[in-house]
């Protein structure tokens, strides 16, 4: 791994086998970098909160236990979600996707759909921004300083029919807080159509489900009722977890 990611992946990994603080002397001898490598890649990893700096040298940062505890909150949103992911897709017969956002990305963790003539039930890495998406929107419409974000950062356009005017965005999502659920017909990729619902738990948005389908049969409206029901349900049984 040569890259500077890479570099600083050694970096954490090294600290990950040891007990007590190390110094940057000890940090390059253990992973095979150069002193001064070493000591750039441990301030700027403090700076993110994925070291802290002790009188003796470095130990891994609080942030590291965030992210983990966010990675388990998932873990255990796939495992309640699967059941009510399979069941709207045998309402439906449409590809089935949970997300949540990241930053102004819409990231998928799982799937239920056809493979070719086979179903699968499997999860899925792939992030797409928000913007373009009817999960993302679902999402955006009740978080507002994503949404901020995202129009600070310029509306991208995927396809000839992604939106770019933030005011136009504005008007959907405010339609999503009224009807919930969400559309989009080939913003994301020419072909397909979507529609979306969030997943509500006190009061947040912390996740969504999505049908997908070919835009020129699959009509999201028609599909809605399914997966807002499906959704609020979901939405319910994760508050009593």
């Amino acid at each position: 791994m040569s890259t500077s990611l890479g570099k600083g992946l050694k970096v954490l990994d090294f600290l990950t086998h040891t007990e007590s603080s190390v110094t940057v002397r000890e940090l390059a001898r253990g992973t095979g970098l150069s002193k001064s490598t070493a000591h750039r890649l441990a301030t700027e990893l403090q700076s993110w909160g994925a070291l802290e700096a002790e009188p003796d040298g470095y130990r891994l940062g609080l942030r590291l236990f965030e992210l983990g505890g966010v990675a388990l909150r998932q873990h255990r949103l796939e495992d309640v979600a699967r059941p009510y992911m399979e069941e709207l897709f045998d309402k439906t017969n449409r590809l089935t996707q949970l997300g949540v956002l990241l930053g102004i990305d819409v990231m998928y963790l799982a799937r239920v759909g056809h493979q070719g003539h086979q179903r699968v039930a499997s999860p899925v890495a792939g992030r797409i921004p928000a913007t373009c998406t009817s999960l993302g929107k679902a999402l955006l419409a009740y978080n507002p300083a994503a949404f901020a974000e995202a129009v600070r950062a310029g509306l991208v356009r995927r396809t000839r029919h992604s939106i770019t005017d933030a005011r136009v965005l504005k008007g959907q999502l405010a339609q999503t807080r009224q009807s919930g659920f969400a559309v989009e017909h080939e913003e994301a990729r020419i072909g397909l159509a979507c529609v979306a619902s969030p997943v509500i738990v006190n009061q947040r948005a912390v996740a969504g489900l999505s049908l997908t389908g070919p835009a020129e049969t699959f009509d999201p409206l028609e599909a809605a009722p399914a997966i807002r029901g499906i959704a609020r349900r979901l939405s319910r049984a994760l508050a009593t977890q």
